[in-house]
């Protein structure tokens, strides 16, 4: 595969996308709490890892999906996630819905 059909291939699950936003916001709000417990704030970044490292091999590009992620999240004026998506969008993937991929077969 060449480096032009990989970057046109990028693709990133919406699922994928919500299981990052979900785990970011239980390790903000295990920060926020009086007694943080870093076991669990590990285990989850942990899982966030493991999404990132299934989307991309390339640390920067985590680094990009996750900074979006974690600053993009919401549209106060229509009430929705759409940041995220385009933001991911802007980086050059696919957001995709493989429930909506099987269903269509």
């Amino acid at each position: 595969m060449s480096k032009a059909d990989e970057i046109e291939n990028k693709e990133i699950n919406l699922v994928d996308i919500a299981k990052l936003q979900k785990w970011y916001i239980d390790i903000f709000e295990q920060e926020d709490s009086d007694y943080p417990d870093y076991r669990e704030i590990g285990q989850k970044n942990r899982h966030i890892q493991r999404i990132l490292n299934k989307i991309t091999p390339d640390k920067d590009e985590q680094r990009k999906i996750y900074d979006i992620i974690v600053h993009e999240s919401w549209n106060m004026e229509d009430k929705t996630f759409k940041p995220i998506c385009d933001g991911i969008r802007a980086l050059g993937y696919k957001v995709i819905s493989k429930e909506v991929q099987e269903n269509a077969k």
